[in-house]
């Protein structure tokens, strides 16, 4: 799987900030109140990209989504 990062730092960087933006005022998601057996919802904690889950997922929940991992991992971005 490719990420945004592979058409260049520029952009990447520009992506990531209209993440930002449409994420801003995105009305997020209580796992509490939600039925038994329902995804979990998590948040990227620098975009706010939202990261779903099964309810049985065993392995910690991530801190970034997919493309600002990317960007950690580039050198591009730091945590």
């Amino acid at each position: 799987m490719s990420t945004i990062t592979d058409k260049g730092q520029d952009f990447a960087l520009q992506q990531l900030e209209e993440r930002k933006k449409i994420n801003k005022d995105r009305k997020r998601i209580n796992n509490a109140e939600l039925h038994a057996g329902s995804p979990m919802y998590y948040y990227c904690r620098v975009c706010g990209e939202v990261i779903i889950l099964p309810e049985t997922h065993t392995c910690p929940a991530p801190t970034h989504c997919v493309e600002c991992d990317a960007l950690i991992v580039a050198g591009w971005m730091s945590t």
